[in-house]
């Protein structure tokens, strides 16, 4: 029977996936933040379990509610200066500022305020978290206009896995491409190091003055605008597990 009892319970992160709120590994993050509460006790565990049926899950002072059953997916094309969180202190404009659903999304990943381009929301945790897992690879591409012409001969060391200079950290091997006048660069990367094409850039003597996420995970922005989002098809939304090496979805 304990055992049986056991099995009821599910991981804190599981649970606000599964409610919407956040990938396991934000809610993690919101966790150790100290902004989950559980039966009136802040929760600082990642890993505690809870009942769902029976436990009262507390978010940012929002008690949570059963687990939502439609998943919804969103894929967003975010102009600059927009942030990417759903809490912000500053009170500057947010991505759900844009988008009017009655579900919870979370964004998979982040985009930094500066950076302009595609985003996927969603209240799916289990998707989200195979995008952003390493092992999915998953490929997203920057377009980068720089301070300067981006020579040829550089292109080697612009790919082959660099070292960034600022910490130190290698980064993996990528796909780039020269454009028009030598000022843009079309960057390929399947990590998501914190502001790394950026980094990538500065480590070479550039300065990244615009960048824009340009294709994430096989979709580009077709006719969506800046501020715009759309729904995916079920379609997509399948290609997206199938490229995570989910066969069953």
């Amino acid at each position: 029977m304990k055992q049986q009892r056991l099995e009821e319970k599910v991981r804190i992160n599981k649970y606000l996936a599964m409610c919407g709120i956040a990938s396991r590994r934000a809610a993690d993050q919101m966790v150790l933040e100290g902004r989950v509460s559980v039966n009136g006790q802040i929760s600082v565990e990642p890993g505690f379990r809870i009942d769902p049926r029976h436990d009262e899950v507390i978010v940012d002072g929002r008690r949570m509610a059963e687990p939502e059953h439609k998943k919804v997916y969103i894929l967003f094309n975010k102009p600059r200066n927009v942030i990417t969180t759903s809490h912000d202190e500053l009170d500057r404009q947010q991505i759900l500022d844009y988008i009017d659903v009655p579900e919870r999304v979370f964004p998979v990943g982040r985009l930094d305020r500066k950076s302009a381009g595609l985003l996927l929301l969603t209240n799916d945790g289990t998707l989200a978290h195979l995008l952003m897992h390493p092992s999915s690879l998953v490929q997203k591409e920057y377009l980068a206009q720089l301070d300067a012409k981006f020579p040829p001969a550089m292109l080697q060391k612009l790919t082959c896995g660099m070292r960034l200079k600022d910490t130190g950290e290698k980064v993996s091997p990528c796909k780039a491409k020269i454009l028009g006048d030598g000022m843009s660069v079309l960057v390929g990367i399947h990590e998501g190091k914190n502001h790394q094409v950026r980094r990538m850039f500065s480590t070479l003597g550039f300065e990244v003055k615009r960048l824009d996420r340009v294709a994430y995970a096989g979709l580009t922005p077709g006719e969506l605008r800046r501020g715009e989002w759309r729904f995916l098809s079920r379609k997509e939304v399948e290609q997206l597990y199938r490229l995570c090496g989910n066969q069953n979805h």
